[in-house]
């Protein structure tokens, strides 16, 4: 049973008095997490030596400075389902989305009981906010009132034939003066700027739970994203800059007040619609895409140096990633045939259950606690965000939250190399396949069971199922006792 949030407001106050004798803003540390879109391991230069003349600096920087984790996977292997399982720390596909992602004027995802991790850090007396990407539901409403879109179903789209029109309904019907419901103000976030999905309507800055501006016109035919409503004068390119400017703004503000600050930025790059602003267009020499990935490097160093200029860097613990693997509009031939291979180490993209669908870059900086220059192998998922907020704040969660979050603090700290009671990370695609990590070993069960050694095979190659029936067994079983149970983890 979900416990109402004013008893988990008081459940976390006390708490937190046990655990600090007094209101302790000074030891926490502000939070940062910039979440990459469609931006696999493979693409950040530290870790990647067939990445060419195509450079991160400022990633590469904050892999020098804090810790490395070689083997971090995504909740998923797409966008929604990845951000579900980073703000709550449950995998996505135990909710009603099985498969895909949610869709133009899709209904929100997280459940209005369910505890996210801003609001387990609002409670603890940070001032959270959020600027980039939702692309996890919002209840949009008409002239009257009434839901909008509460008649979608979770597979609807604008692209499907069979829903076409009853989607496209939905725009036309809003009434866009009306807040809208159960984005990020309903779920943790005291402020939030940026917009749903950069590729679907409104095409518009989304601001708290207010659109900035009435979306009078059509979305031109020569703009990339499905038809829908738009701001006159709304331009793609100006979306990244745009995000990265608004972070700079709020960290500085937030620099000026006594409390701990929690910042999520899920960039909307280097995703479709690859358009990087006017100052990057050719900037790589390479391609479009190799601007956006240069962009997207520079607005985390943009993080970086106002945390720098503002002296919070010292006690701020800064986590850059990414939502899945690199996507098909990378255009990966045309990259390797400019010297620069994103498929070098890893086999799959983004979508897929191969390592490159959801092995992604995971990097930690918090000078205070985790030394500089440091690599860990843990096999580690995003969903482990939330234990370690919790654990970073000595504070425990509620058995009916977090059920796939496990805490990798002491590895953060050096206190441990590794965590031998981690549970096992499940992989999921965008078809809904699965597959299971035990150390070195990776399970796909279905459709055609294969079991690889990443450690000897990073590619998948060499399907040693055959030849392994007892590893085969145990970590189908494994998978199966997940799923059954509701939860991965044993607290």
């Amino acid at each position: 049973m979900n416990l109402p949030k004013f008893i988990l407001s008081s459940f976390f106050f006390v708490t937190a008095l046990s655990a600090w004798g007094k209101p302790a803003s000074a030891e926490k540390p502000n939070i940062i997490f910039i979440l990459a879109d469609d931006m696999g391991i493979d693409s950040v230069s530290a870790n990647n030596e067939a990445m060419g003349p195509l450079k991160t600096p400022h990633i590469d920087r904050l892999i020098s400075q804090g810790m490395n984790f070689t083997d971090a996977h995504s909740g998923s292997a797409v966008c929604t389902p990845t951000r579900y399982g980073l703000l709550t720390g449950r995998y996505c596909w135990r909710t009603r989305l099985k498969k895909a992602v949610l869709w133009d004027w899709g209904n929100p995802l997280i459940d209005p009981e369910r505890l996210t991790v801003a609001e387990l850090l609002r409670e603890q007396g940070y001032t959270t906010g959020m600027v980039g990407k939702w692309h996890l539901g919002m209840t949009w409403f008409d002239k009257e009132g009434n839901s909008a879109n509460a008649h979608l179903k979770i597979t609807d789209a604008r692209y499907k034939k069979e829903s076409a029109e009853r989607v496209a309904a939905v725009g036309r019907n809003i009434d866009f003066t009306r807040a809208v419901r159960g984005g990020p103000i309903d779920h943790g976030f005291d402020y939030y700027f940026g917009v749903d999905v950069p590729n679907f309507p409104p095409y518009l800055w989304i601001e708290n739970d207010k659109t900035v501006g009435i979306p009078s016109v059509p979305k031109p035919k020569n703009m990339y994203g499905t038809p829908g409503p738009m701001l006159p004068g709304w331009k793609l390119e100006d979306i990244l800059v745009g995000l990265g400017n608004k972070a700079v703004e709020w960290i500085n503000e937030q620099s000026k007040q006594d409390k701990p600050f929690f910042l999520y930025l899920p960039l909307t790059s280097p995703h479709t619609p690859i358009a990087p602003s006017k100052s990057f267009q050719g900037k790589s020499g390479i391609t479009l895409y190799g601007d956006f990935v240069m962009e997207t490097d520079w607005v985390v160093g943009q993080v970086m140096q106002a945390l720098k200029e503002s002296g919070q860097a010292k006690n701020t613990l800064i986590i850059f990633s990414a939502d899945n693997g690199t996507a098909v509009p990378a255009n990966f031939e045309e990259l390797e045939s400019k010297g620069v291979d994103l498929r070098h180490n890893f086999k799959g993209r983004k979508c897929q259950i191969q390592e490159g669908g959801h092995r992604v870059p995971f990097v930690a900086r918090w000078p205070a606690r985790i030394k500089a220059g440091s690599i860990c192998k843990q096999t580690i998922c995003m969903n482990d965000f939330m234990a370690t907020v919790a654990d970073i704040l000595d504070v425990s969660l509620p058995k009916n939250s977090a059920e796939d979050s496990t805490s990798i603090l002491k590895l953060l700290t050096g206190e441990a190399t590794e965590l031998p009671n981690h549970p096992s990370v499940v992989n999921h695609s965008l078809g809904g396949q699965f597959a299971i990590r035990k150390g070195k070993w990776k399970l796909i069960p279905k459709p055609r069971v294969q079991l690889f050694d990443l450690d000897a095979d990073p590619k998948e190659s060499k399907n040693l199922a055959s030849t392994h029936p007892r590893i085969v067994q145990e970590m189908t079983e494994t998978l199966e006792k997940y799923k059954r149970d509701g939860r991965s983890t044993t607290r």
